[in-house]
C-alpha cells in the first residue's frame, strides 16, 4: 500500500511548519510535499530533518496567484507515490472524529476519486498578541458546526486537475467526489455539510497580529490582497469563537512525543 500524502503551498509560514508536520504525521501522512511561493523566513531549517528522513520533499515556486499551478505540479508528482493526497494549508489540521486512524478512515472510500471534508471554523476568542504556543493548544473555539467549504483529499491517478485551489477537482471520467457521506460534490462547497466521521479545523484568524500579517501578503490564489477591512473579520470571528472546541487536543500527547522521538535522532 501506497502512503498518504499532503500538498502544502505556503509563505513566510516558518512558525507554523514544524506543529503542522507533527500533527498530520500522528494522523498517519507519511509524505509531504511543500511549495514555498517566495518565503522571506528560515523555513528551509524546520523542515531540513524531515527532508533528511525522506517525509518531506520541498519545492521552490516563485510567482504570485499560483497555487492551482502549484496544486496540479503536485499532482502529477504524487501519482504513483502516494494513495491519497491531502490538499490542505498550513491553518488546517485535517483529522477523524472519532477513534480511527486517518489511513482507516480514507480505505472506506477507496471506490471514489476522492473525499471533501468539511471546514470547522475557529476564531481567535479575543487574542491581540501571536505566540509560538502551537495553535491548536492557543485557539479552542470555534463555529460550534461544519462550514460549508470543503477541502479534498483525492486520489491522484482520478483526478485530472484542481478546479477551485483545493476546494474542488475535476475527476476522471467515471469516477466521482463525495463527502463523509457519500454523496458526490462537483463544487467547493456542501450543501450539507457535516464532520460525524471527519473534519478539518481551520484557524484561519488565530491572533489578530496574526492575521494582520497574513493578510498584509497577496493572496496565494489571486495574488491579489484581501479585500475586506478588518471590522468584517473582527464581525465574523465573534461567530467563529462562540463554541468551546476541544477536539484537537488529544493530539497534543503524540505530537509532543514524536516530536521527543525526531530530537533523539
Amino acid at each position: 500500500m501506497k502512503p498518504i500524502g499532503a500538498c502544502l503551498c505556503f509563505k513566510d509560514s516558518a512558525a507554523y511548519l514544524e506543529e503542522w508536520l507533527l500533527f498530520h504525521y500522528v494522523q498517519g501522512i507519511r509524505r509531504f510535499y511543500l511549495y514555498d511561493n517566495e518565503s522571506s523566513d528560515d523555513w528551509g531549517s524546520i523542515v531540513a530533518p524531515w527532508i533528511k528522513d525522506g517525509i518531506v520533499t520541498a519545492t521552490r515556486y516563485p510567482g504570485k496567484g499560483v497555487q492551482a499551478e502549484i496544486y496540479d505540479h503536485c499532482l502529477q508528482r504524487a501519482r504513483g507515490e502516494v494513495e491519497w493526497l491531502a490538499f490542505i494549508d498550513d491553518d488546517e489540521f485535517l483529522f477523524p472524529c472519532g477513534g480511527e486512524s486517518l489511513p482507516d478512515l480514507l480505505a472506506d472510500y477507496d471506490a471514489y476519486a476522492g473525499l471533501a471534508v468539511s471546514w470547522v471554523l475557529l476564531g481567535s476568542a479575543g487574542v491581540e498578541r501571536a505566540s509560538r504556543e502551537w495553535v491548536i493548544r492557543r485557539f479552542t473555539g470555534s463555529a460550534g458546526g461544519a462550514d460549508a467549504h470543503v477541502k479534498c483529499v483525492v486520489r491522484p491517478e482520478r483526478v485530472v486537475r484542481s478546479r477551485v485551489i483545493g476546494h474542488s477537482f475535476e475527476p476522471v471520467p467515471g469516477f466521482q467526489i463525495v463527502d463523509e457521506n457519500r454523496r458526490p460534490l462537483t463544487e467547493p462547497q456542501n450543501p450539507v455539510p457535516s464532520t460525524a466521521r471527519v473534519r478539518i479545523n481551520h484557524y484561519l484568524i488565530k491572533s489578530w497580529e496574526e492575521w494582520r500579517f497574513r493578510r498584509s501578503r497577496p493572496q496565494a490564489n489571486t495574488g491579489a490582497p484581501t479585500p475586506l477591512p478588518e471590522s468584517s473579520w473582527r464581525e465574523w470571528d465573534r461567530q467563529w469563537s462562540g463554541v468551546r472546541d476541544e477536539s484537537a487536543l488529544r493530539f497534543l500527547g503524540p505530537m509532543e512525543e514524536l516530536k521527543k522521538q525526531r530530537a533523539r535522532c
